[in-house]
């Protein structure tokens, strides 16, 4: 299968009003209620990788770390480090918990004997992928229901949001 598993979802905004909170002012101005589905979309997306972390037996970080391994591949605790833009030493101590769980595994580097390489463990795509699987299916079910012209709208918005998130985190 060409799709790996999205084990951790997109950028999530900083936690907010409880869900069932009233509409922040304005929601009713233009945009007002694309704001606020993008809201409660980030809010349910807060609580499936909570849901997932209870489901796999992770932290919010080691899911990070896992999704990284399972979508990009097994790499360096360094490299773990710099691509999620943590301290080595944060880093290590979470791939101590995901090795001590039995979620990766520690190896050593095939040119490098000074290193190790992390990998998932070998069970671990297709656990959380039986997980996550719902939800892939459910927003390609979702998607396949829009017009062509539809879905090339809500991707060049969704596009457009991201770089919002980008430009804000890349300040």
């Amino acid at each position: 299968m060409d799709v790996k598993p999205p084990v951790a979802t997109g950028p999530t905004a900083p936690t907010g009003p409880a869900e069932d909170a009233p509409a922040p002012a304005g929601s009713g101005t233009t945009g007002g209620a694309i704001r606020e589905q993008l809201r409660n979309l980030t809010l349910r997306q807060q609580r499936f990788e909570r849901h997932l972390g209870r489901q796999l037996h992770v932290d919010a970080a080691g899911l990070a770390v896992m999704d990284h391994l399972v979508n990009v591949g097994p790499t360096t605790p360094t490299e773990l480090a710099r691509r999620l833009d943590a301290s080595t030493a944060a880093t290590t101590l979470v791939i101590d918990r995901l090795v001590a769980g039995g979620h990766a595994t520690r190896e050593p580097h095939p040119t490098d004997r000074r290193k190790v390489i992390v990998t998932p463990a070998e069970h671990w795509g297709a656990t959380a992928y039986g997980h996550v699987a719902p939800v892939i299916e459910g927003v390609t079910e979702a998607a396949a229901e829009l017009s062509p012209d539809e879905q090339a709208v809500v991707a060049a918005f969704l596009e457009r949001i991201v770089g919002v998130y980008d430009d804000a985190t890349n300040r």
